[in-house]
């Protein structure tokens, strides 16, 4: 029988509130597929306009919006791996859980150095009384409007993706993808502690 575990996830009410969504997943969910769309998915990702820290160790694309918290404690955790060498993370930004995400998206993918502002608006990360709050200021409505082809395009990999692994119509950050040989890996939520393992044994 397979096992049943509870992600906590973010994702965009219809209010524009950011809510924390309980999802029940089979362990399959987050196991590996090896079906010939996985593999076009992989690749399609390589387009994205994605953010890489590191230059060493297995690649792994992490879907985020700015004002994500569990978002933000997985760029936490990966710090050590990037840092050491062991992993090469491709941040794939995405801006729809509160009316400043698309702006401080924006920001970050248009600055002169994306890494640099990426990082500025995770060590300024802060739980605000309005809610969860990146560092980084929203971007100019020019800027935004410059960046938005890009940010539709990132979403639109990820509700697909979603929709797919979940049956769901919600769309919700984190997601984690990472391949092991011909495996595609999926994580959608906070990984749990057998999940990381494997993650950081992949590379």
């Amino acid at each position: 029988m397979t096992p049943m575990r509870h992600l906590l996830r973010w994702t965009r009410s219809s209010t524009w509130g950011m809510v924390i969504s309980a999802v029940t997943l089979g362990a399959a969910h987050a196991a590996p597929a090896a079906a010939d769309h996985d593999l076009r998915y992989w690749q399609a990702l390589g387009h994205t306009h994605y953010i890489q820290e590191g230059s060493k160790g297995a690649v792994i694309y992490d879907f985020i919006d700015p004002n994500c918290p569990y978002c933000h404690q997985i760029y936490t955790w990966l710090r050590n791996p990037i840092d050491n060498g062991g992993l090469r993370v491709r941040f794939i930004i995405v801006g729809f859980l509160t009316p400043s995400s698309e702006g401080k998206a924006a920001a970050i993918l248009s600055a002169a150095d994306p890494v640099q502002a990426l990082q500025k608006n995770e060590v300024q990360f802060s739980m605000q009384r309005s809610g969860p709050q990146g560092g980084i200021a929203p971007a100019s409505p020019q800027h935004v409007k410059k960046m938005r082809g890009v940010l539709h395009f990132n979403k639109s990999l990820l509700e697909g993706k979603e929709f797919q692994l979940e049956g769901a119509p919600a769309v919700s950050v984190p997601l984690l993808v990472y391949r092991q040989g011909n495996t595609i890996h999926y994580l959608s939520g906070l990984p749990d502690n057998a999940q990381w393992k494997a993650l950081l044994d992949a590379s």
